[in-house]
């Protein structure tokens, strides 16, 4: 049986203001958060639209993260937005 996986992406806070600059180094944020991998996370984000992400944190990249919420949705979350981390 197939599951269906709903992809979103939070990558800006509802406005339309141009392309985000991704980060151009490695910084301590995203160490922080390479050592939570396969961890549940809370993510308090810089988004109107949704300002907490909660899932388990599969995917650390140098411009993006990815969670896997507990509905199994994937999302995608700049490393720019990410206001504050929670390990639970």
């Amino acid at each position: 049986m197939k599951r269906a996986v709903a992809l979103r992406a939070i990558c800006c806070n509802g406005e339309t203001t141009g392309p985000v600059e991704p980060p151009t180094c490695s910084t301590p944020l995203v160490g922080a958060l390479s050592s939570l991998v396969n961890e549940r996370v809370t993510l308090e984000i810089s988004s109107v639209l949704e300002p907490t992400i909660t899932g388990v944190l599969s995917f650390v990249g140098t411009d993006y993260v990815v969670v896997v919420e507990d509905d199994l949705a994937v999302t995608f979350v700049l490393v720019s937005q990410i206001e504050t981390v929670t390990p639970l």
